[in-house]
């Protein structure tokens, strides 16, 4: 820790030339004297000679403290500070809370000469720490999404932070500022409760002010609370903000992996497509994309990346067998990692199993509510291939009778009405994953299916209404803002935009609910309307899926837009299975693993007890610390003789065995994806005088960077001036009242 002293106006020093002035005036009084012989003063000269070196004392003393007022009152002007270099801001004397932020979004991972901006930061804050007195409290906060209180509590003993300080390992996260700012204030609050005897706070954020996520888009209300609450917390603590980041760095990231299809099958062709972005000023030619299935290489190609613009690859690769499989995209290694590789799981199945539910069954082909509905369902029936879609039609008693969860997708077909116990067994289902497409018809009593099957937590996606004899000429896409019918899109002549419609029920979908509506009547009236529920989804359809209400399944577009519904209401457990870093993951597991505990492979190779949880009569399995992106792998049973494929390792912080494909009776296993999120690959920084004027206005704290360019990062400490001005004036008062006392006492000798 140093120390330097100086002034804020140091012209006005030139004013201590003023202190010579009773000096002068001592001298001048002096030389107005003229000596002369008087015998009657000879007496009381011999007396004065006596005590002549006390009166000397005396004046000079008084001469001092005139001379004292003058230079102080020059110097207060003169505004003298002092200026404390090093890591701690506040004084020496009292007990201090520091509360240490570390920026845990994944763009600290950019490493200059093996040393990344996370590690930088860390061995910050070890500074900081070795560097306090005995006494101080400390507190770690990661600057996340979501944001953690490492070290709540404040820790007295500088040890155990440093244990929880070497052992944090680096974040996948973007940063989120405003849920940072509100939980250092809660750790600053409740130390104030606990510990009364720390009076003085300092908050240190070690970060690389990343504009992603310090200066996010999003609405003007989050930023103006945001800045509300760095406000509040300049006002209560003293704040530093150390940048570790460099302006104009170049980086090229994966910043999307997408499958052609939701539900994958054995033998059947999957389209890959892999999005890459380049940010920086720089173009980079001829850069290998790679893609590996289950840990192999299948595929590469070479890319040019233009500045700023986002280039697709498409791979095609066959899936052998079924099963858990996993998809990686991998760029060549650059000074950031993370975003080099992306990960997406897919379930492989020997083919989609789907169970039509004929409100109206017939044994003829064709017949019944259900008939055009399956043909549409595997068109491909009649060729010498396997088929891509099985389809059983069965009776309204298969709800009960029959195992849902052997099937991807329902389709419910002018079902007149459903009991309690069927409405239930399609909660469960949906709820765990299912997909569920409601066509209806004629035989439909919309009353009974609002009461079991609707409400605001029912599973219809809007309330049934009356039945609307309506000769519409043609279908309203919404603009083809839906996946259902986005493929339509340039594509008029498929029919879909002429398809005439009978009859529709009137469907009223809630302002305040989740459900979109897919298509509509040239008047508005909702035809198909969808929405989440649990980990499915479920699609309601208007009209009937037969010929009763509209020639629809007679029209070039039926098969196209059934085939449609069905991939996106079967794609919710897709979905699931990829998720951003910070986003939860969990999955429902078969009821005969219910009760036991499994093992939750991570990235990083690490393993971690996955008990199942009890919730809605569907045995499932959760977990939420996924800072960390790549493959999650859960394993439950004991199953014998695993059958995978051990593929290349990932290179870097990835390197781990991948399981492939699993053979029945082997284990079950379930593969899950968590990606980064791609906003946080642009490097862009904010300057000083960006967050002063534009994040952070009107906000006090202090600023240093430990980057300068060109030369190599170095640490260098956080300032912070001290005044001391108004020290100086009430040495003044000090000094007036000295020289007044003086005056008057050596005034008053009696000699």
């Amino acid at each position: 820790m140093l120390l330097a002293f100086g002034f804020t106006n140091l012209a006005l020093l030139g004013w201590l030339a003023a202190a010579a002035v009773p000096v002068v005036i001592h001298l001048w009084n002096r030389r107005q004297y003229r000596e002369m012989a008087w015998a009657a003063m000879e007496y009381l000269l011999a007396a004065v000679r006596q005590s002549r070196r006390r009166m000397r004392f005396e004046q000079w003393l008084l001469l001092l403290v005139r001379v004292a007022i003058v230079v102080v009152v020059v110097a207060a002007v003169a505004e003298p500070y002092v200026e404390r270099s090093g890591l701690l801001l506040g004084p020496t004397g009292p007990r201090t809370h520091r509360v240490i932020v570390l920026d845990g979004s994944f763009s600290m991972a950019y490493t200059h000469e093996d040393t990344s901006r996370f590690d930088q930061a860390k061995a910050l804050a070890r500074q900081i720490v070795e560097a306090s007195p005995q006494g101080d409290a400390f507190s770690l906060v990661l600057m996340a999404a979501p944001a953690r209180a490492v070290v709540g509590t404040p820790a007295l003993e500088p040890a155990e932070f440093l244990q929880e300080l070497g052992s944090l390992a680096q974040p996948h996260a973007t940063a989120d500022l405003p849920a940072t700012l509100a939980l250092v204030k809660q750790v600053l609050d409740a130390a104030r409760a606990e510990q009364p005897g720390l009076e003085h706070r300092e908050v240190y954020f070690l970060t690389d002010l990343g504009r992603c996520g310090w200066a996010p888009e999003g609405d003007a209300q989050t930023a103006e609370v945001g800045r509300q609450m760095a406000r509040a917390l300049g006002d209560e603590a003293a704040v530093a903000i150390v940048d570790l980041g460099q302006p104009g760095r170049e980086n090229s990231a994966v910043v999307s992996l997408a499958s052609g299809t939701t539900m994958p099958t054995v033998a059947e062709p999957v389209h890959v497509q892999v999005g890459l972005k380049h940010f920086g000023h720089q173009a980079r030619k001829a850069q290998t994309v790679e893609l590996l299935v289950d840990g192999q290489r299948v595929a590469q190609k070479q890319v040019d990346l233009p500045v700023g613009s986002g280039v697709s690859v498409g791979f095609t690769h066959r899936f052998d067998t079924p099963g858990e499989h996993l998809i990686e995209a991998r760029l060549a290694d650059d000074h950031l990692t993370i975003d080099n590789h992306r990960w997406l799981a897919l379930t492989v199945k020997p083919a989609i199993e789907v169970l039509c539910v004929d409100g109206r069954p017939s044994g003829k082909a064709r017949d019944g509510a259900a008939g055009y509905l399956a043909v549409a369902l595997a068109p491909e029936s009649d060729s010498a291939g396997p088929r891509r879609v099985q389809v059983d039609v069965a009776p309204e008693a298969a709800l009960l009778e029959r195992n849902l969860d052997h099937y991807d997708c329902l389709f419910l077909c002018d079902v007149a009405q459903l009991t309690k116990a069927e409405a239930r067994v399609l909660e469960n289902y949906v709820r765990a994953g299912g997909g569920l497409v409601v066509f209806l018809g004629p035989q439909v009593k919309t009353a009974r299916y609002n009461r079991t099957l609707g409400g605001s937590d029912g599973l219809l996606p809007a309330k049934l209404g009356r039945v609307l004899i309506k000769k519409e000429p043609g279908i309203d896409p919404k603009e083809y803002r839906h996946p259902i019918v986005a493929p339509f899109r340039g594509r008029e002549r498929a029919g879909l935009l002429n398809t005439p419609i009978d009859k529709y029920v009137q469907l009223d979908v809630p302002a305040d609910s989740t459900s979109q509506v897919v298509l509509a009547t040239p008047r508005g009236d909702p035809l198909i309307v969808e929405r989440s529920f649990g980990r499915g989804r479920v699609v309601l359809v208007a009209t009937s899926a037969d010929t009763s209400w509209t020639p629809m399944p007679m029209w070039p577009s039926y098969v196209p837009i059934v085939q449609e519904m069905l991939a996106f209401a079967a794609g919710g457990r897709l979905a699931r299975k990829n998720v951003l870093v910070g986003q939860p993951i969990d999955s429902v597991v078969p009821r005969s693993v219910a009760g036991t505990t499994g093992r939750l492979t991570l990235p990083d190779g690490r393993t971690e007890p996955l008990p199942i949880l009890a919730g809605d009569d569907l045995p499932r399995w959760q977990f939420t610390d996924t800072l960390q992106s790549g493959p999650y792998t859960a394993r439950f049973g004991e199953g014998k003789g695993v059958r995978h494929h051990l593929g290349e390792a990932p290179s870097g912080p990835f390197r781990q065995m991948v399981p492939g494909t699993f053979s029945l009776g082997d284990p079950e296993v379930q593969i899950l994806a968590v990606n980064v999120d791609p906003a946080e690959s642009n490097l862009a920084k904010l300057s000083q005088q960006e967050l002063r004027d534009e994040i952070w206005p009107g906000v006090a704290f202090d600023y240093q960077t430990t980057w300068h360019e060109p030369t190599a990062p170095e640490a260098v400490p956080v300032t912070r001036r001290g005044s001391l001005a108004r020290g100086f004036l009430y040495l003044l008062l000090g000094l007036l009242l000295s020289e007044t006392f003086l005056a008057w006492r050596f005034g008053h000798h009696t000699n």
